[in-house]
């Protein structure tokens, strides 16, 4: 069992987070999971990229958004290759991919080539799917408690 400060680190671009707000509103209102929102969790005059890392290692998934805006983001293409070699590492499978927007092959280049061969390669959630809360919180529920 994983003993972790959070349920989810949520990974996600600025111009998206009303969206993803409703999501981890859900998350945690509604299902008792606690999400880690680098907006709200983080705390001022600390190092943001230590931060990152230590929430991020501090949860149970980490939860990427996916959008034009993530993949030209080099925070969040940070913060999900991070989660993707440490996942390897481990040999564990905390990343959930969650397609927020479709991403053009257009919005990919050499600094954030790893986003696209996931996708292309493994599994991702679409929030546009009618069973993707479900979809969701059946793996938020995966090795809780």
């Amino acid at each position: 069992m994983f003993d972790g400060e959070y349920d989810a680190f949520v990974s996600f671009a600025w111009d998206d987070r009303e969206a993803v707000r409703t999501v981890s509103e859900s998350l945690e209102g509604e299902h008792g999971f606690s999400c880690c929102l680098h907006d709200r969790d983080f705390h001022p005059a600390q190092p943001f990229l230590d931060q990152m890392g230590r929430s991020m290692d501090a949860s149970r998934r980490v939860l990427c958004f996916l959008s034009p805006d993530f993949v030209k983001s080099k925070y969040c293409v940070w913060e999900f290759k991070h989660s993707f070699e440490e996942d390897d590492l481990r040999g564990m499978r905390r990343l959930v991919a969650i397609l927020l927007e479709p991403v053009n092959d257009t919005d990919f280049d050499k600094t954030n080539e790893v986003v696209r061969k996931y996708i292309s390669k493994f599994t991702y959630l679409d929030i546009n799917d009618p069973d993707f809360m479900v979809k969701l919180l059946r793996i938020m529920a995966r090795g809780k408690g």
